[in-house]
């Protein structure tokens, strides 16, 4: 069973990535790319907490919480795929056995009193838990991070081999591959890199402590899935065969053998491994898991004080969240994509997973993971950089691929007739104003059907006399939709002339009736 569980494990990554892959444009819609993200076991849980229903889109979740009970922690042990990450890095690493490593089992109640703590935050509206949830720490990671440093890597290697006069037919055949299959677009830059990078890190990092230090001991949705799986009814059970001679508790990734009794085991704890059952000398092979219809119950470790201090810990960061300057210049640059709900169940529903951010940089480029920006509910949400790059007006995938609906799936017509924003020119900045002289790139770009900046023609007169008409641009309000490619493709090589606010943006709270 611990190969199979391998095989899974293995077979389970490749899938996340390739969905992740295929998150780009052109996109095929069949497979969804946002189908393993709805898998999360958070997503349920704090949909109910915030709408006080669950959406049917979430059905994957639904299934692994209806398990858990029955079989439990098996999330953990066989789909994660950070859990899998984690396991690879483990090896990599040569993590210590539960023998030799620091004692963390202090640590347990930890990530209980997180999942609390991100309940009572949720339900006063400061849902930060998307921060926390496996996968979208893996896509987060994935986008962010590990595919355009992949990618650059291996444009380097290209161009690097091609160079050499016998590899030259050999490389550039792959390198089509490489830009057919698996990087069609350019070159991802992105914001927040170091931090996200970090986050991860430190993940990978805690395996030096001891094996999957983050799913025992702060993983939430590992919590979620303990407290589940108290009293689940598939057992471990140990015949009196056990010569107690501790294989099975120092090989345990998670450490629900207690070391004073190898016949026990912690269901909360337990991921359906199956280590001990393998590390079991064959002679003797006193480790069986079978159903029991009466099972016995694993206490979960987070007791009255844990519980207090959770809930405790939740109220001071509402507090402190509450207090905080409502930065109304931050308020204005904070451009979502289109269809994007109401900010407050915006903010609701967004799990920070960054596929929206993943598929548009394949196409525009203008999604980048958010900042602080004076409150940290939009860390690591999505907002239009237009100077990054702008939202394609032919385009409508990143609420095609939103695995909550955050952002709504408008057809491509009602996407077109959104707006996200509204544009504005800078005259102390503009050609045009500034310097009173011709330059039509922004209108030239401007994809709406009736142009939304238009010409004021006026005569100027220079400081010698001589005269010429300049055209000077506006932007007519009703035709602007704030897709900012205007400020993208304005000319100036620092701060642009043309720029875009979150003013006029349009925010769904369902999508459009069709006519």
């Amino acid at each position: 069973m611990a190969k199979t569980r391998r095989v899974f494990q293995i077979l389970f990554l490749c899938f996340f990535i390739f969905l992740f892959i295929r998150a780009r444009y052109p996109y095929e819609v069949g497979l969804g790319s946002d189908l393993f993200l709805r898998f999360s076991p958070l997503i349920p849980l704090f949909d109910l907490v915030s709408n006080l229903q669950i959406s049917a889109i979430l059905w994957p979740a639904l299934i692994i919480l209806a398990l858990t009970p029955f079989i439990g922690r098996f999330f953990c042990g066989w789909i994660c795929p950070l859990g899998t990450t984690l396991d690879i890095t483990s090896k990599v690493v040569k993590s210590p056995d539960n023998r030799k490593s620091v004692d963390v089992s202090k640590w347990r109640p930890v990530k209980f009193g997180l999942l609390l703590g991100l309940i009572v935050l949720g339900i006063f509206s400061v849902p930060i838990w998307g921060i926390f949830d496996p996968l979208s720490i893996m896509n987060r990671a994935l986008t962010v991070v590990f595919y355009p440093l992949s990618t650059l890597l291996a444009e380097n290697t290209f161009r690097g081999l091609s160079s050499i006069s016998f590899l030259e037919g050999p490389v550039f055949a792959a390198y089509d591959w490489f830009k057919m299959v698996l990087m069609p677009e350019e070159q991802a830059h992105l914001q927040q890199v170091a931090w996200i990078a970090l986050f991860f890190g430190g993940i990978l990092s805690l395996e030096l402590v001891t094996r999957r230090f983050w799913c025992r001991n702060l993983c939430p949705a590992g919590a979620l899935l303990g407290f589940l799986s108290q009293f689940r009814f598939y057992e471990r059970l140990v015949g009196d065969a056990c010569p107690q001679c501790g294989k099975c508790q120092r090989e345990c990734k998670m450490d629900a053998i207690p070391q004073d009794d190898a016949r026990e085991t912690s269901k909360v704890e337990c991921i359906e491994c199956f280590n001990c059952g393998e590390t079991c000398p064959p002679k003797i092979q006193a480790i069986t898991y079978r159903w029991r219809w009466k099972p016995y119950r694993s206490v979960v470790d987070f007791h009255r004080r844990g519980f207090l201090n959770a809930t405790v810990g939740g109220f001071a960061a509402i507090g402190l969240v509450s207090i905080g300057i409502d930065n109304r210049k931050d308020t204005s640059v904070l451009i979502r994509p289109p269809g994007s709900m109401p900010e407050n169940e915006f903010l609701d529903r967004c799990i920070r997973c960054m596929e929206c951010v993943r598929i548009c940089g394949s196409n525009g480029r203008c999604l980048q993971p958010g900042n602080v920006q004076g409150d940290i509910q939009h860390l690591w949400t999505p907002v239009a950089v237009m100077r990054a790059g702008y939202c394609e007006y032919n385009c409508n995938l990143c609420g095609a691929v939103c695995p909550t609906e955050a952002i709504l799936p408008l057809t491509l017509e009602d996407k077109k007739q959104t707006p996200m924003g509204l544009a504005y020119f800078s005259k102390d900045l503009c050609i045009p104003y500034a310097r009173n002289e011709d330059c039509i790139v922004c209108e030239e770009h401007c994809p709406t059907v009736e142009k939304a900046i238009q010409f004021d023609e006026k005569e100027y007169v220079a400081p010698d006399g001589t005269t010429r008409i300049v055209k000077y641009p506006y932007v007519v309000r009703d035709r602007c939709i704030g897709c900012g490619i205007c400020e993208f493709k304005c000319p100036l090589p620092g701060d642009p002339g043309i720029f875009v606010t979150s003013e006029n943006e349009e925010r769904l709270e369902q999508l459009p009736a069709v006519s």
